[in-house]
């Protein structure tokens, strides 16, 4: 059996594990006493836990119970307590993104397009945050998204549902934000393997057309790919707002109190780009000229 095969084999019985309203409240009990309080948490005892599951026979709760030791609980002298899995498994749930229960219809929000400066608006469907403009052709050129899309980033249910569609908006791009700054820096914030970073330039012949959302699915020049090399996530920014954490980028943005998330990547966006053999400059409104190379290194003029 190779790697892949024994991992899959794991993985069925994990999910397997899994496949119980019990269980699931156990999982749900345990996080309540043993992480939410903090660190330093008592375990809880099996009567508190078979208590707070509801189930009465003890023969039924012991069984459910044993199924998830090991590998989503650890059992100690003092009772139980969730293992590293387990509390993910319950982040997961909460995150809500295993429903697609949540969507908001298309709302306008007090923000200017980057592009042609006209109100967008923000819509929330199938896991994605949508960002269009109505007036204009947008940034994405795909199918899968409407036309007049300026971004469309994957977010949980959590994070919408009863929070407002612009709050939602705004934390959005703070966590996009954070996360293309760490991918940036060569570290995937989702498995912790390596990243390889691509700028992308419509017009640079081993650039165009390279693969699934190359730049020929863009309107806009000189992005920035970054993919890891191993969990397969990607994201498509502007060079300047991958490497907003450092000088002289970050100079610039807090000199002009851009926050972090959609107002540093709209301030960008709007800047002029030329693109020269293995960098990208771009212009930005005071004069200056910020080139960017293959490894990311930003330079002003």
């Amino acid at each position: 059996m190779d790697t892949s095969a024994a991992s899959r084999s794991g993985d069925t019985l994990a999910f397997a594990a899994l496949d119980s309203e019990v269980r699931l409240a156990i999982l749900d009990s345990l996080y309540e006493r043993t992480v939410e309080p903090g660190p330093l948490a008592s375990d809880a005892a099996y009567s508190t836990i078979k208590s707070d599951v509801g189930v009465e026979d003890s023969g039924r709760f012991s069984y459910h119970l044993h199924r998830l030791v090991d590998r989503f609980v650890r059992k100690t002298d003092d009772g139980y307590r969730l293992s590293e899995p387990g509390r993910e498994v319950v982040r997961l749930r909460r995150r809500g993104v295993l429903r697609e229960d949540v969507s908001v219809e298309a709302r306008r929000i007090d923000t200017g397009c980057y592009r042609c400066g006209a109100g967008v608006e923000v819509s929330y469907e199938r896991g994605y945050l949508t960002t269009r403009c109505p007036d204009c052709s947008g940034l994405i050129d795909h199918e899968l998204v409407p036309e007049g899309t300026l971004t469309a980033l994957a977010y949980p249910p959590s994070g919408v549902d009863g929070v407002g569609i612009e709050t939602a908006f705004e934390r959005a791009h703070v966590l996009i934000d954070q996360h293309v700054r760490a991918m940036a820096a060569g570290v995937c914030p989702d498995c912790g393997r390596d990243v390889t970073m691509t700028l992308e330039a419509a017009d640079r012949p081993d650039r165009a057309g390279d693969g699934p959302g190359g730049s020929d699915r863009f309107t806009h020049d000189g992005l920035v790919r970054l993919s890891c090399d191993h969990c397969g996530q990607r994201r498509i920014t502007h060079p300047l707002h991958a490497t907003a954490d450092r000088d002289p980028v970050a100079g610039y943005f807090a000199d002009r109190g851009l926050a972090p998330g959609w107002d540093r990547f709209a301030a960008v966006m709007a800047w002029e780009t030329t693109i020269r053999p293995g960098c990208v400059v771009f212009e930005s409104p005071d004069g200056g000229r910020w080139t960017v190379d293959d490894d990311l290194a930003v330079t002003r003029e």
